[in-house]
This record gives C-alpha cells, sequence and structure tokens, in this order.
C-alpha cells in the first residue's frame, strides 16, 4: 500500500532545475499541529498560513480554514473551482459558466473571501505568488486563476479568512488562498470520474494520474496530469433557466413619416413616430410587446437566453512535475513546473446581436413596405433556429516554473529565499456582424457577388445563407500577463525571556509584472486627432472594442515579524511589512494575540492593515462590455416622469447596452483596517472555532454602475442614445470610468464545528461550517445602503446571501463510508424587481468502497449532487439568465462515479 512521506528525502538536481537556476526558495508558511480528535494519537505536522516564524505558537491566532484532498475525496468536486466552493466564506466568486456577467473571464476560477472582489483575495501557490490571468470580471476586478493545477496534484486548500499584508503584501486584502501540492508522495494513483446531469446528455469526463518516486538517495520527483473533457447543456433544453433572458430589440421599426400600405403582411396605416413589430412574432417564437398599450405589436422581442449555455463545451488539461534534491550539507533544493491549457469550444452566442446603430432603411428600398424611412429597432437575424447560434470560444493557458534553496544557518537560524516566473494568455473570440458589410446589404452591393440586399422585413425570418455568412465577423482579443517573484527569508530565535524564547523572521521580496493586451485589428479603438476615441471606426453592430495595452511595472518589499511569549499562555506576534511600489508606498503593520485559558479552551485577536495597488489593466485598459439595465419613461425634455411616490416609472423591459469603461491613471491605492476576535475549544472529540471579524475598506476601486449612472441623470454627459436630438430616444450606451469608491464597512461571524463519535469498528464524523455577515455598509447617493441580503443590482457589491453554510456527516466502518452533505444559501432580495430570491439548500449524498489488495488499493465512489433536485431559485435578471450562477449551481440532479487505483 502507498503512502505520502512525510519526511524530508534527500534529493539530486534534475535538467529541469538547470532550467531555473539556483534560485532561492521562500516558503511563506509555518509548521502547526493539527490532531484528529477522534484518533488522537495521529498528530500530523503540516503548514498553514500565517507566519514566517518556525514552529509558531501564534498560528491558532489566525482565522485559518483548510480543505484538504480527503475532503474532496469524499465530495463529487471534480477540480479547485469544487473545492473553493466547498467554502463558506467564498461568496460572489465566479465559478460557473455565465454569459452576460463573465463575459470576459469565461474558463477561469476564482475566490472572493467575505464577499469584498475577486481582486482583494491573494492566492498562493505552495506559498508563492501566481500571475494574474488575462481575463476579467465585469466589474474590472482582476485575479488570480485558480485552475492551473491538477486537482490531483493539490495536498489541501489553506484559507487564511483575513488582511494579510504585514505578511504577503499588495492584495491580500480580505485573506489568503495557499493551495499546497503534494510534494512528497510515493506510488502511482490513477483516477477518473464521471458525473452526468439527471435526463440530460450533458456530463463530465474527468482521468487524473499522481506519480511520485525516488531518484537514488537524495532525490525526489513528483508528476501529476489531469484531462477534462465537459460536454454543453443547451438553454433551450433548459428553458426553466432562460426564461428571463428576452430582449425587447428583436425585430421592430419606428416610423419617420406616416405611412399606409394596402396589402401583404404589413398592411395598416400607420403615423410618424410610431414604433411597428413583426406581424408574425408569435410565429416566429417572439415575445410581443405593446409598449402604448394600444393591443398593437410595437416590438417583437427575442428570447436570447435559449441560444446561449447552461454549461459549456470544454476541454482541459493540466500538468504539474516537482523535483526536489538534498545536498549533503542540508541544504534542499526545490524546482516545479505548471502548464494548464483550458478551452471552452462552443459557448454559444445569437445569431446576431442588437444593432446599437440604429440604421434607417430608406424609403425607397425595394424591400421597405411601408414606402418612408424607417429605422431599425432590433437585430439583423432573430431566429430561433437553433442550428444557427454562434460559437464564441475561449482559450486560456497558463504557465508556471519555480526554483529554490533552503537552508541552516546554524541549529537556531535558517535561511530561504525563491525564484518563480508565471505566465497567463487569455484568448477571446466573440461573434458580430460587420456594420459596413450590412450597410452595403441594405444599398443592394452586399454579399460575395455585390449585388444582394439584404431584407429587414421577412416576416418568417428567412434570410439567405450566402448573405448571413458575409456579413459576419469576430471580436478577437489576447491578452497576455506575467510575474517574476524573488523571495528572501531567515528566521531563528532571537532571545530568551522568563516566559519562554523570542522569535523572529526578516525578509525582502522583489516582483515585476507584465500586462499586454493585442486585439485583432478590427477590434481595436482607434483615436481621433485629438487623442480621444473614434466611436465611427467600430464596425461592430453592438460590441464596443478595446486599446492595445503594453505595461509593466515592479515592486520592491522588506518585512519582519517576532513572536514574543508575554506569558506562559499568552504569545504575542507582532509584522511589519513596507513595500515600495510604481506609484505608491505602504507601511502595513499586524498584532496578533493567542490566550490560552485552559487545556481546551483559547482566545485569540488581530488586528491589521491592509492594502491593494490598482492594477495595470484599471490604470491603462479601455474596454467596452455589455450590461443589462432598466431605462425610465420620460417627459419630451428628457427628465424622468415620476409616480405618486416621486420615484422614475421603469419602462416594461430591461434592455442590453454598450458601457464603455476608461482606464484612469489617477487611481489610488485600496487600503483596509482588518479586526478578528475569535474563541477556540478542543477535547478529544469536539472541536468549535467562533470568530468574530470587521473590516473597513477604503477607496475601493471598482466600476461605476451604469444603472446608477442612468439614474443620476438620464440624459447626462455619459448617456448616449439612438437620437442625439431627442433625449426620449432609446437608450444605446452608457460611458464609466474606473474610480475609488467611498468605503466599505463589512462585519460577520464564521463557526466551524466539528464532532466525532465512535461506535466500536465505526466512526461518525460531524461537522458544521457556517458564515454570516452582520453587515455590510456601502455609500449611495449620500446615504448609507446595508447590501447584506440584497442582490444588489445597480451596485459596485455583488449579491450577498446573509448566510451560506454546510452540514456534513461521516460514516466509515472498514471499507464502507457513506457521506451526506447539505449546504445552504439564504434568501435574499432582487432590488430591482422587488420579489424574494428563494434560499437553495441542495443534498449530496456518496457512498465509497475501498478494495485492498495488499501491495495497492482501489476505491469507487457513486453519488448525487442535489439529491432531491432542488431548482436554482429564480431571479428576474435577463442579465443572469434566470438564475444566480455565483450562489447557486442550475443543473439540478446529478449523478457521479468515482474510482481510484494506487500502487
Amino acid at each position: 500500500m502507498n503512502t505520502t512521506n512525510t519526511t524530508n528525502k534527500k534529493f539530486k538536481l534534475s535538467q529541469l532545475a538547470v532550467m531555473v537556476g539556483l534560485s532561492l526558495v521562500s516558503n511563506h508558511t509555518i509548521s502547526a499541529e493539527v490532531v484528529n480528535e477522534v484518533e488522537a494519537d495521529k498528530i500530523e505536522k503540516i503548514s498553514v498560513l500565517g507566519s514566517y516564524i518556525k514552529g509558531s505558537d501564534t498560528v491558532s491566532a489566525n482565522p485559518v480554514s483548510v480543505v484538504t484532498s480527503e475532503d474532496m475525496e469524499f465530495t463529487g468536486a471534480v477540480d479547485t473551482a469544487d473545492m473553493v466552493n466547498l467554502l463558506p466564506v467564498n461568496s460572489g466568486a465566479e465559478n460557473r459558466p455565465d454569459t452576460f456577467t463573465s463575459f470576459y473571464n469565461q474558463g477561469t476560477s476564482n475566490v472572493n473571501l467575505r464577499g469584498l472582489g475577486l481582486s482583494s483575495t491573494l492566492v498562493l501557490i505552495n506559498g508563492k505568488r501566481q500571475t494574474l490571468s488575462g481575463a476579467k470580471a465585469q466589474d474590472g476586478s482582476v485575479f488570480v486563476d485558480t485552475s492551473s493545477i491538477p486537482a490531483i496534484a493539490i495536498d489541501r486548500v489553506e484559507v487564511l479568512k483575513e488582511g494579510a499584508a504585514a505578511s504577503y503584501g499588495s492584495d491580500a486584502v480580505a485573506g489568503v488562498v495557499n493551495f499546497v501540492t503534494n510534494d512528497h508522495y510515493e506510488g502511482v494513483k490513477v483516477a477518473g470520474s464521471y458525473h452526468t446531469i439527471e435526463g440530460y446528455d450533458q456530463d463530465d469526463k474527468n482521468v487524473s494520474i499522481l506519480a511520485g518516486f525516488e531518484l537514488g538517495d537524495s532525490s525526489h520527483l513528483v508528476m501529476a496530469a489531469s484531462i477534462l473533457r465537459r460536454s454543453n447543456l443547451r438553454g433551450w433544453e433548459r428553458p426553466d433557466l432562460v426564461q428571463a433572458a428576452a430582449s425587447s430589440l428583436g425585430t421592430g421599426f419606428k416610423l419617420t413619416e406616416d405611412a399606409v400600405v394596402t396589402e401583404g403582411p404589413w398592411a395598416g396605416n400607420y403615423s410618424a413616430g410610431e414604433q411597428v413589430g413583426n406581424p408574425n412574432c408569435a410565429g416566429v417564437g417572439g415575445n410581443i410587446l405593446d409598449l402604448d398599450g394600444d393591443g398593437d405589436i410595437d416590438r417583437c422581442g427575442f428570447k436570447y437566453g435559449l441560444h446561449y449555455n447552461i454549461v459549456n463545451e470544454e476541454e482541459r488539461e493540466q500538468y504539474y512535475a516537482a523535483l526536489t534534491h538534498i545536498f549533503t550539507n542540508d541544504i534542499e533544493f526545490k524546482s516545479a513546473v505548471t502548464f494548464s491549457d483550458y478551452r471552452i469550444i462552443d459557448n454559444f452566442s445569437v445569431p446576431s446581436l442588437p444593432n446599437l446603430s440604429f440604421p434607417t432603411v430608406a424609403a425607397d428600398n425595394p424591400t421597405n413596405p411601408f414606402g418612408v424611412d424607417v429605422l431599425i429597432f432590433g437585430r439583423h437575424n432573430p431566429t430561433l433556429d437553433f442550428s444557427e447560434s454562434r460559437a464564441a470560444p475561449r482559450s486560456n493557458e497558463t504557465f508556471r516554473l519555480e526554483a529554490g534553496l533552503t537552508g541552516t544557518l546554524s541549529n537556531d537560524w535558517g535561511w530561504s529565499s525563491s525564484l518563480a516566473y508565471s505566465a497567463n494568455e487569455y484568448k477571446i473570440t466573440q461573434p458580430e456582424m460587420s456594420l459596413s458589410r450590412l450597410f452595403l446589404a441594405m444599398d443592394g452591393q452586399g454579399g460575395p457577388s455585390g449585388d444582394m440586399t439584404f431584407n429587414h422585413f421577412s416576416t418568417d425570418l428567412q434570410h439567405d445563407p450566402v448573405m448571413i455568412d458575409w456579413l459576419k465577423t469576430d471580436f478577437k482579443s489576447t491578452t497576455k500577463t506575467s510575474l517574476i517573484v524573488w523571495d528572501g527569508v531567515v528566521n531563528g530565535e532571537l532571545f530568551e525571556m522568563p516566559s519562554g524564547t523570542v522569535q523572529g523572521a526578516f525578509g525582502a521580496q522583489f516582483r515585476h509584472e507584465t500586462y499586454k493586451v493585442s486585439p485583432a485589428e478590427n477590434s481595436r479603438i482607434q483615436y481621433d486627432a485629438a487623442g480621444n476615441p473614434d466611436p465611427s471606426s467600430n464596425d461592430f453592430t453592438f460590441l464596443g472594442q478595446v486599446n492595445p495595452v503594453d505595461e509593466s511595472r515592479s515592486a520592491y518589499a522588506i518585512f519582519a515579524e517576532m513572536e514574543v511569549p508575554l506569558m506562559e499562555n499568552l504569545t504575542m506576534n507582532v509584522a511589519l511589512r513596507y513595500e515600495d511600489l510604481d506609484t505608491d508606498s505602504n507601511l502595513s503593520p499586524k498584532i496578533a494575540f493567542l490566550y490560552s485559558a485552559t487545556e481546551n479552551l483559547s482566545f485569540r485577536a488581530s488586528a491589521s492593515t491592509s492594502f491593494r495597488e490598482p492594477s495595470l489593466s484599471q490604470f491603462n485598459a479601455d474596454v467596452t462590455n455589455t450590461v443589462n439595465l432598466v431605462d425610465y419613461q420620460l417627459n419630451p425634455d428628457g427628465t424622468p416622469i415620476l409616480d405618486a411616490n416621486g420615484n422614475f416609472i421603469p419602462n416594461n423591459s430591461s434592455i442590453f447596452i454598450r458601457q464603455a469603461t476608461t482606464g484612469n491613471s489617477e487611481l489610488e491605492a485600496e487600503t483596509a483596517t482588518n479586526f478578528n476576535l475569535g474563541a477556540l475549544w478542543s477535547s478529544n472529540s469536539l472541536q468549535v472555532r467562533l470568530d468574530y471579524w470587521n473590516i473597513a475598506y477604503e477607496d475601493v476601486i471598482t466600476i461605476e454602475s451604469a444603472q446608477a449612472v442612468l439614474d443620476a441623470d438620464p440624459n447626462g454627459a455619459s448617456i448616449v442614445r439612438q437620437d442625439p436630438n431627442d433625449p426620449t430616444s432609446t437608450l444605446a450606451g452608457i460611458s464609466t470610468d474606473y474610480f475609488n469608491a467611498a468605503s466599505i464597512d463589512a462585519s460577520g461571524i464564521d463557526v466551524e464545528v466539528s464532532y466525532g463519535l465512535e461506535f466500536g469498528d465505526s466512526t461518525l464524523d460531524l461537522s458544521v461550517s457556517w458564515s454570516r455577515y452582520l453587515s455590510y455598509d456601502v455609500p449611495v447617493n449620500g446615504e448609507t445602503y446595508d447590501a447584506v441580503g440584497s442582490f444588489n443590482f445597480g451596485s459596485f457589491v455583488r449579491s450577498m446571501p446573509e448566510d451560506k453554510g454546510n452540514f456534513s456527516a461521516h460514516w466509515i466502518n472498514d471499507k464502507h463510508s457513506v457521506m451526506a452533505r447539505v449546504d445552504y444559501v439564504s434568501s435574499y432580495t432582487n432590488n430591482r424587481q422587488g420579489d424574494t430570491i428563494e434560499s437553495f439548500t441542495p443534498v449530496e449524498v456518496q457512498y465509497r468502497y475501498v478494495i485492498d489488495f495488499n501491495e495497492s488499493e482501489a476505491t469507487v465512489s457513486l453519488g448525487v449532487q442535489n439529491l432531491f433536485d432542488e431548482a436554482a431559485p429564480f431571479v428576474a435578471d435577463g442579465a443572469n439568465l434566470s438564475y444566480d450562477p455565483k450562489h447557486h449551481d442550475p443543473r439540478g440532479r446529478v449523478f457521479y462515479m468515482k474510482a481510484s487505483y494506487e500502487f
């Protein structure tokens, strides 16, 4: 039977290590004892976050949660995103397919501790920094993609749930997530899993291998690989999940003069300014919109959600290798390499997007039945023929190479130093239609032959496929990021006090990062002579363009840490870090206390400051997203019509528009002050952790809310309407900026309880993990708004249920085990619609059987996720289909099988 080797091995240098050179290693973690209270004789030394000091007694003063590889084995999790989703403290991450609110970051995964934003959590791999992804979130957040490491190579995920800038520097505002690999594994393990949604063909197939072995007397090599193949689940297969995803811009026209049509499907009398929809709207599956209540079809809406995917077709390969060598003088060398290739194959989009230029079909156009100029309010191919759905693939490649040395200076002092390089390349392709070619086709000069005419007035939406193919184009852009990090640390004993030894750690760090955006020529923003973006250069009907960026910067840091035993049962840890950045500098202190009241009961407290420098993207990148919002009924002068309570009266439906966002070189660093109070109880069978946390977060960087800009002035300088001379015309776009929001004042409680029982040959482990927000106050229009329990539409805050938690029971008897797990997300309010998004309580069960072959072992697991097939709560918001992917898994009941063989 194969085991994981927990002792240091002696290793020799490999060819891979020579590529890196003799760079030096710094491990940002410390050792601490974790006791399995059910079997108290099993004591394992592991590394956890929070200190550079060896054997720190105050590690328990840091609120750290750990998800182990064993935890993953006993669930249906298949990758790192699934591991992170097990944590209730993770709120608002983007780890599920989401075409609309994750437009620029599909095919990635991330972490959002405390709901403070993707950029506020520092992600480490084996205690070292990783490059930011080339992808970014809709709100401008940048993040580390956590999907690069094969899950089979991960030993555990450590989560430090408080600011940690004093130890780790910029970005550690909400906390730190550290992925620790199993670099001392010995043997070979082959594993596979299969997941499928009940009643549908969608499935996930995963095959992984982990191998570790000695190379002579002093070297050890670990290699891992994982391959995932995921098939899609289309929106038309699950119309219940996309029912809210409908647009008013399907087929519609606005007449510029009175008109009379005597025959044909468009026959009727029309007035100047009247809006007219497809008379065959019901026949082509559209939504009939009667905007003025007169019973006519003013617009034929489009059920766009049916074209999109609930689950994308994906292909993923991940590779990892680590080599360790110990020299005769006990200096340890370690190198590791990681490569991942993540491809979204389909990511289907609609056949055509709305034309936000609202072009005019001339009166003399042979296809125009009205005989007067007509404005188009819609899209050019609003068909529900799903064979015409267009693929929008994504490609995400990540590479990482690290190496270093650790050693001792004396019996009491050690040193470590490392060099790591990581890089990411993210490619996006989004289907569009060429505006210039469309204008040619409207004038009878379209198609490959140059003599074809596009007919917008076809009531059955039948178009020549040759013409449609000729109109097609794509938005394309590639973003590359990289990071070089050098760390160096010395640590050891400083001096003696009556109550014990004072220990210290001192170190330095250098970082250099790059950020490069390379759009295709037709996707590149063009500028006029004054340096302003030229909108006439945009040849897309709906999407915007991006600017090329090629920027880099460096940062330098020094830090110190001391652990002082004030009394036999009271220990203090203090840390201080200074960072010199390209645009700023920062001094971050931290202090923590651990008081052992009894053998079983301890109390902890900590206070710290943290900060985050604006990203190179936020400083420099101009980008256009699509955003879904609600416009208002307006008076002829453009002022909003008010109801009896003085509130704006919304239009009947929401609308997707362009949101153009400009980088801001004047941004300041975000800063935060963190407080944490905790109590810990630990006995032979019961462990309880209770934490209260509070964070005052200042100068938070975000993109102005498009809805908030519209609400402030529906015809302000940042608003773009279809007709510049008509302030009541259809909304077409909004210009926004990155800015430093005023503040976030947030607080909450975390509870973790585990209880172990023995029944003869059986054991039963029970656990509860719960997170509750007490407050999350943000400024809105000069007033304080509590974002807890709200969908937070129109705010930079993401949807925020008040409570998230889970309960699990795990029974083991020899070769048999059964696991049951209940996850809970509390209800919250849809502040746009005023209704309630219901609570969500999926249940997972798993049976696992171990087969022992003396020198090898096999396991087989059968499980069901969402056992009772609970539907994802309905969200009446077209921008999120009909559910909230940040908190709810929409798939329904999922059956899975997992198997492994280890020898």
